[in-house]
């Protein structure tokens, strides 16, 4: 009886931090809504300044944004014209970032409500094991203290888990982007050597799928800094720019479009993966840390209650 009880306790400890850190990813999506909200607005505005047929750019990619605006002339983009361009896709991917933040609110909530009530229960089967030994009150508050810490660990586990899979699924995007573009850089070079149309098309295709990728790591970066939104967490990340994930796409697609006339090179947006890249690893690497000394510390806490049940 008292060992049910006591399993129970561990799972109503997890469940309690469980919800303790589905208030705080819920807290970061609000604000990142309200953000993605307020630039949808600027950006939208951006490029209807500069594009009177809009329906037109609803659905369109990179490519044929290039093409029906400078037809099949290799030229150097006029800043303005290079503003709107980047405001579309900026554009396109906060649409897709927002879709997904509502989304993983509703989830979030509906997590949140089964878990209401958890705390209560918590309390209830404290007391009846407070009851059940009532001869020793000492020994049943440091069991019930030491597996609520258990509990707790054993979710933080959990959770360190998912962030790196987010993470790792992150790194593999980013790959992903780094090939595309390695790629156009190639077509560009070969352009150069007299590789004519079919070179520029290849470079603006392997391009377009830089910006697809681009915009499923964004909403990727957007998970990964929800799920390090833990204070726990949060406060062993003093070196990674948990925030700039947001901005990654503003950052991506100004250099993707500074890079789309000069055939020779795509340096910025390269530049711009790759800073995310080192944040994001050395985010990985941190978590990583974390999770060997949580570790320890379960290992701790269950040597430490199968000490106290012996000596009982």
């Amino acid at each position: 009886m008292l060992e049910d009880m006591r399993r129970e306790l561990k799972e109503l400890s997890g469940k309690m931090e469980r919800k303790n850190k589905i208030e705080s990813m819920l807290v970061s999506l609000k604000q990142e809504e309200i953000e993605l909200t307020e630039k949808e607005h600027e950006l939208r505005s951006i490029f209807n300044k500069e594009n009177n047929d809009v329906e037109r750019l609803e659905k369109t990619t990179a490519t044929s944004i290039f093409y029906s605006i400078l037809g099949k002339k290799e030229i150097q983009l006029e800043k303005e014209l290079q503003e709107a361009m980047a405001a579309k896709l900026k554009y396109d991917a906060v649409v897709s970032q927002k879709e997904h933040c509502c989304s993983r609110e509703k989830i979030l909530i509906k997590e949140q409500q089964e878990l209401n009530g958890c705390d209560h229960r918590y309390q209830h089967v404290f007391g009846e094991i407070q009851v059940l030994l009532h001869n020793n009150p000492q020994y049943a508050e440091k069991l019930c203290y030491l597996e609520r810490q258990l509990g707790e660990v054993t979710n933080q586990l959990e959770e360190i888990v998912e962030a790196v899979a987010v993470g790792n699924a992150c790194i593999k995007e980013i790959k992903s982007i780094e090939e595309s573009l390695s790629n156009a850089e190639g077509w560009g070079t070969w352009d150069l050597m007299g590789g004519g149309m079919i070179s520029a098309m290849a470079k603006h295709s392997e391009l377009d799928k830089a910006q697809t990728s681009a915009e499923h790591l964004q909403v990727l970066l957007s998970t990964f800094r929800t799920e390090l939104a833990d204070v726990k967490i949060y406060e062993n990340m003093e070196q990674v720019n948990i925030d700039g994930f947001l901005r990654f796409a503003d950052y991506f697609f100004d250099g993707l479009i500074a890079d789309w006339s000069v055939l020779s090179r795509i340096h910025d947006s390269q530049r711009s993966v790759s800073q995310v890249e080192n944040q994001i690893s050395l985010a990985l690497a941190q978590l990583e840390t974390i999770h060997k000394r949580h570790e320890g510390e379960k290992v701790s806490l269950e040597k430490q209650i199968a000490q106290l049940v012996y000596q009982a």
